[in-house]
């Protein structure tokens, strides 16, 4: 889907740059010479629009921003409750009320997570379902919390899935890849 998606882009563009020549070889060939006030006020209209889109993407992005944090916290909120309720003398969340805020989160998940956030959450939904063991579920969090971060802006440069795994987990070293 996503290569469909990357050939019709690709072929959009063909064609808004042919229409784009063609528009300049006209002018070009109608007039003789070159008609440079036109090719100013075109530039800068081609510059004024791509500006507008993307001050357009970053609004959107700046809206969505707070929707996603409170969405992304439930995430890590259920999983740190469940795996430190023990250890901090509370009662662990039994199995149907796993499955219910699981099944509580996942629409806004739908909604508003990142595509690779989403997709890592498939996984991670799957592999708790026994349908796919090719990684330690804990390894596809740590990684699902760092497309969380990027998501939000973050570089995480300087930073994988096991140092993020560092903070809540003692034996980070010993995870099986």
């Amino acid at each position: 889907m996503e290569s469909n998606t990357n050939w019709q882009n690709a072929g959009l563009g063909l064609i808004g740059v042919a229409i784009f020549g063609a528009i300049i070889w006209a002018l070009f060939y109608e007039i003789g010479q070159a008609p440079w006030q036109f090719i100013t006020i075109l530039i800068a209209s081609l510059g004024a629009l791509i500006t507008v889109a993307g001050n357009f993407n970053i609004q959107v992005r700046n809206e969505q921003k707070p929707k996603k944090i409170e969405v992304y916290d439930k995430v890590i909120n259920l999983f740190f409750d469940s795996i430190f309720a023990q250890k901090l003398g509370q009662e662990p969340k039994t199995e149907e009320e796993l499955i219910k805020s699981i099944h509580d989160m996942t629409p806004d998940l739908i909604l508003w997570a990142s595509d690779d956030v989403l997709n890592l959450y498939i996984k991670f939904r799957q592999m708790a379902n026994k349908q796919d063991s090719s990684t330690t579920p804990i390894l596809l969090f740590g990684q699902m919390l760092l497309a969380m971060r990027k998501d939000l802006g973050h570089q995480n440069n300087q930073i994988n899935e096991e140092s993020i795994l560092g903070t809540f987990v003692n034996d980070v070293e010993n995870l099986s890849k």
